[in-house]
């Protein structure tokens, strides 16, 4: 770190992504630091990819619009010579700085949502249940690593008996095999894989258990829930990638014993 440089967060991605850098870029200006945004990724118009597609991912538009966030929020810049400049690109200290800014209240009040998901999910605003989040969808075209239904289902069975509840959020069609894996061990269980973004963001928000997928859109609906029990898979990535994980399991305590 070069605390006397300013400091350019690039941003880019989806919504997970887009949090990570903006709770950093909200953290060093609560510090002191000169902070710019790099926002050029934005100049490229949104396209979504589906799966089946090997090789390509979406290109996404803005999306901390649910917190009440605009592009206006941050002091962008262009930077043509990143020799006077920290320049923080996506990687494994990005990662772990956000990590450390999303640890901090003061920074989590920046990406409030509702209180109440009885819009959402009528007559489950007092319910306690768990939420499990299937990432797939254009995912899957460029992922090192999936986390397979059968791990979130056996994952899913040392909750049956504690929590009565259960809803799965998925990016892409949920199987007739997954909802009948989860389906037995709950008393009530919804399948949504078609809500969208902020409606998926906020039911993570306030599940009472969160099992994550290998994803930043998971890990950072855990990190703005500090009051639920967020599982996290112990394998993000495949390859030379795996480096990126250091500061994830830094943070975890424990690990699930499997059968």
């Amino acid at each position: 770190m070069k605390a006397d440089q300013p400091l350019v967060v690039t941003f880019s991605g989806g919504m997970g992504a887009q949090v990570i850098s903006a709770a950093i870029y909200f953290a060093e200006r609560k510090q002191g630091r000169v902070v710019y945004a790099d926002l050029s990724y934005f100049d490229k118009p949104e396209d979504v990819v589906l799966a089946g597609q090997p090789g390509h991912c979406s290109h996404w538009a803005w999306q901390l619009g649910l917190f009440g966030i605009s592009p206006a929020a941050f002091e962008s810049v262009s930077v043509a010579d990143r020799r006077k400049v920290e320049y923080l690109a996506d990687g494994q200290e990005k990662l772990e700085r956000a990590l450390v800014a999303l640890a901090d209240p003061a920074v989590r009040e920046h990406f409030k949502v509702p209180a109440s998901i009885e819009d959402l999910l009528p007559g489950w605003s007092d319910a306690k249940f768990l939420c499990i989040h299937v990432r797939r969808g254009d995912y899957v075209n460029v992922a090192s690593h999936l986390v397979s239904d059968e791990a979130f289902i056996s994952l899913a069975q040392r909750f049956a008996g504690i929590l009565e509840r259960v809803v799965v959020l998925s990016d892409s069609p949920i199987g007739e095999s997954f909802r009948v894996g989860i389906a037995g061990l709950f008393s009530s269980a919804l399948f949504l894989d078609d809500i969208g973004v902020d409606a998926t963001h906020r039911i993570m928000r306030r599940a009472n258990a969160l099992i994550c997928s290998n994803s930043q859109f998971s890990l950072i609906a855990a990190a703005l829930n500090p009051g639920a029990l967020a599982l996290i898979p112990k394998q993000w990535f495949g390859g030379a990638d795996r480096l990126i994980e250091k500061p994830l399991h830094d943070r975890c305590a424990f690990q699930t014993l499997s059968a």
